[in-house]
């Protein structure tokens, strides 16, 4: 492109700039403050660990790191049961920029905006409208779950990057070049978290079912073995760790009651109700849109509803309904701007050329809930259980909030303001009081206070332990399996008997052994640092959205001082 045509193509996109400028800001501003929460906290630990031994293991020769009490890791102590995309992209974020909290975040906030521009490049590709393709893009930053999940060290950007990818190729795979484009992406896709191999199997099923996309059968068909050979055998390597965090649907009726919990978590969050609203609106009268555009719209929209009906169906068929009502969208991220993409094509669809009811529609998605399912059950029971309830919805706490959200003015605020929380002050603690060999005990969230202090951390496998035999084959040391010798214990009451044992047990051990407690001290009990679920996600001045726990219970941080040795 010639310097004066890339000028004009700038000039005639300039209100897309200033968005892209826009998201950049509510994206990167103040990427590293605030501590990493527990999921991030694996990320890092885990890529910290590649650039010592090139491969994600979770034991570094001093702490030994797994979530999942040794589920996710094999004999050789190397974690396996998520793929390995995230780690190794945080690493080389190590690697260029140290290891610290902007570092472990700063790939995933490049993914996220990178999402944006798609976003926008999808729908002007699809009918060169750039009031439906801005429009798109305005509600992808408009929603704060989505600047959430970008601004975490952890996978929901990329499979949000990587699923408008897949789209994108799919819907021009014609030439031998898009289809090994294609294979690569979807490849990309599942090696960052293995449900995105749902949506390449989706697409697959368009070229069979539906003629629009007959052109698409043959390339399709010709990837799907490479993608194969390099994604199935994956799932023999880390079943044990898909087992332990998920549950096949028993029956058709839990079938159906876990498919309702997944809709109730998209409309929560994403304007399902209103794409909804809208399609069935756009399909009364007739569109003034040219008739190749309108086929290359339908395409894409066809597209995203394949791809959201088999996440939907997927984690239907994976989750139980109290997993679904606590990590939302976390596992289909992509959701978010996908329904943000669908939005724009038809507000500009609906409005027909009228710009005020464009503009209205378009306040009344971003700047309201009215697009969403919360409005429309702002009766319910706003502490429901979800191992109790056939459906358990998310209902904020004050009535003002589920129509017009306080979401927006929360995280601009969060962009300049201090949010430290229990992980925060422990580790501010430590890094004041403890000296750097002293050994550490924690009952919950080891990981970010790992990363955060480096201190050696003991009780890290218990004998009921998947890997606790193999942990002792592979000669880890004492500490490992225990607390003798800990110096510090930080232990978190509302998590008490997390790992099995209760603090009664620990405390008895250690005084048994002539040690001394110390209770130096208690810090407030926040849950989380940075949680990833805007459900569950502390805004700054202990400000949450949704109801929550009030009494939790206070952290306490103990000196343990041991008898001097003759």
């Amino acid at each position: 492109m010639k310097g004066s045509d890339a000028l004009t193509t700038l000039r005639r996109h300039w209100p897309f700039m200033l968005v892209a400028i826009i998201g950049a800001g509510l994206i990167f501003a103040n990427l590293g403050s605030g501590y990493l929460w527990a999921d991030e906290g694996d990320t890092a630990v885990l890529a910290s660990n590649i650039l010592k031994f090139g491969v994600p293991r979770a034991w570094d020769g001093v702490t030994f790191m797994d979530s999942d009490f040794g589920a996710r890791v094999n004999n050789d102590l190397v974690m396996v049961s998520s793929p390995w995309l995230q780690y190794y992209l945080a690493a080389a974020s190590f690697w260029l920029f140290g290891e610290n909290t902007f570092a472990a975040r700063l790939p995933f906030a490049f993914a996220g905006w990178l999402t944006i521009l798609l976003v926008y490049r999808l729908i002007w590709q699809s009918i060169a409208d750039r009031r439906a393709a801005l429009c798109g893009t305005i509600l992808t930053i408009c929603s704060v779950q989505f600047l959430l999940f970008c601004r975490q060290s952890r996978y929901y950007a990329l499979a949000m990057l990587f699923t408008l990818l897949l789209i994108e190729t799919f819907l021009r795979m014609k030439t031998p070049r898009q289809t090994a484009l294609f294979a690569f992406v979807a490849i990309l896709l599942f090696h960052t978290h293995p449900i995105g191999i749902v949506p390449v199997f989706a697409l697959g099923a368009l070229t069979l079912i539906d003629r629009g996309f007959s052109s698409q059968r043959r390339a399709f068909w010709l990837a799907l073995p490479a993608v194969s050979v390099l994604t199935v055998p994956w799932f023999a390597l880390a079943h044990t760790g898909y087992t332990e965090n998920a549950s096949l649907v028993p029956s058709v009726r839990d079938f159906f009651a876990r498919l309702v919990q997944y809709l109730i978590e998209c409309s929560s969050v994403a304007p399902l109700i209103g794409v909804t609203v809208l399609a069935v609106v756009s399909s009364i009268g007739r569109s003034r849109i040219d008739r190749p555009s309108e086929q290359r719209a339908r395409e894409l929209l066809v597209t995203i509803l394949a791809v959201s009906v088999s996440y939907a169906i997927a984690m239907a068929v994976t989750q139980r309904m109290a997993a679904l009502w606590v990590t939302g969208l976390r596992y289909t991220s992509a959701v978010i701007p996908l329904l943000a993409t669908a939005a724009g094509l038809l507000i500009v669809k609906v409005s027909r050329g009228k710009n005020s009811v464009l503009l209205s529609l378009l306040l009344l998605f971003a700047f309201t809930n009215f697009a969403q399912i919360t409005p429309w059950l702002f009766w319910a029971d706003k502490n429901p259980d979800p191992e109790q309830k056939i459906v358990a919805p998310h209902v904020p706490e004050k009535m003002i909030n589920c129509f017009l959200p306080a979401a927006d003015l929360l995280f601009l605020r969060d962009l300049f303001c201090s949010n430290v929380g229990t992980v925060g002050k422990c580790s501010e603690f430590l890094r004041e009081n403890a000296r750097a060999n002293d050994l550490l005990v924690t009952n919950y969230e080891s990981e970010p206070l790992y990363f955060h202090t480096r201190l050696p951390q003991g009780m890290k496998i218990m004998r009921q332990d998947a890997i606790y035999e193999t942990a002792r084959r592979r000669g880890l040391p004492e500490y490992v399996f225990g607390v003798d010798h800990a110096r510090w214990v930080v232990w978190r009451f509302n998590w008490d008997d997390y790992l099995g044992i209760r603090w009664p047990d620990v405390s008895d051990h250690l005084l048994a052994e002539g040690a001394q407690l110390n209770d130096v001290a208690e810090i407030k009990e926040t849950a989380w640092e940075n949680r990833e679920n805007i459900h569950f996600h502390r805004f700054s001045g202990d400000t949450y959205l949704f109801p929550h726990d009030t009494n939790l219970q206070a952290a306490h941080i103990f000196r343990v001082d041991w008898p001097a040795v003759p």
